[in-house]
């Protein structure tokens, strides 16, 4: 496997973080530098200055007498990011209505359409990814750029977790219903009953993850 030329240690910086975040390396994963050096065809420096940067980043720990492996999502920081969810979303929701435009409508519609036929074929993973998609749509159209990273960042690390729908397949039904209500108060440009069903949409799956962590 070869590495992709910037500089060796921003590649397989990236390239560790991208394994890390869509869950190749799950947590807990031990990340051994000669092994990966090996296996990119790099020396051990390249690696171990990448695996400094992604502790810096508290994606990456290091054990003494072990070394280095992918750091667990402590319950405060599973509770922190659900709280910070649960807020951001719901703005987002508001402020995207009131900037609502037609081009909006109509991704919503073919992402609700296409996530109808994933219910359909019983695809909990192809739902689970359309229903991110949906969200994200609702995030981007809120036009506050700051708000937008903040809940994609917050998103990314949340990419650490099992899926909330292989874990609750019986919140699918609930979830997609409320797509269908999200979408009619978009087309009302009904931004205060969209802010309430954005906070109840997001607390409702927040709730259950918070039970399953055992989070107070």
């Amino acid at each position: 496997m070869s590495i992709a030329p910037i500089t060796k240690s921003a590649s397989i910086y990236n390239e560790i973080k991208r394994k890390i975040l869509e869950g190749e390396f799950p947590p807990g994963s031990h990340l051994v530098i000669k092994q990966i050096a090996t296996e990119y065809g790099l020396s051990d420096i390249p690696v171990r200055e990448a695996l400094k940067e992604l502790r810096a980043e508290g994606l990456v720990e290091t054990i003494p007498h072990v070394g280095s492996r992918v750091a667990s999502f402590s319950p405060q920081n599973i509770k922190d990011m659900l709280e910070m969810r649960e807020c951001l979303e719901t703005f987002a929701a508001e402020l995207a209505v009131q900037n609502a435009d037609d081009s909006l409508i109509q991704k919503l519609e073919e992402k609700y359409a296409e996530a109808s036929q994933a219910l359909a074929d019983n695809d909990i993973q192809r739902y689970g990814e359309l229903n991110k998609a949906f969200h994200r749509l609702i995030i981007e159209a809120s036009g506050n750029q700051l708000l937008i990273q903040t809940i994609s960042d917050l998103m990314e690390s949340e990419k650490r977790m099992r899926m909330v729908f292989q874990i609750f397949p019986e919140i699918l039904q609930d979830s997609h219903k409320e797509h269908q209500q999200m979408l009619q108060y978009v087309k009302e440009r009904n931004p205060a009953a969209m802010e309430r069903l954005m906070y109840h949409h997001k607390k409702r799956s927040f709730d259950k993850m918070r039970v399953y962590f055992q989070i107070q």
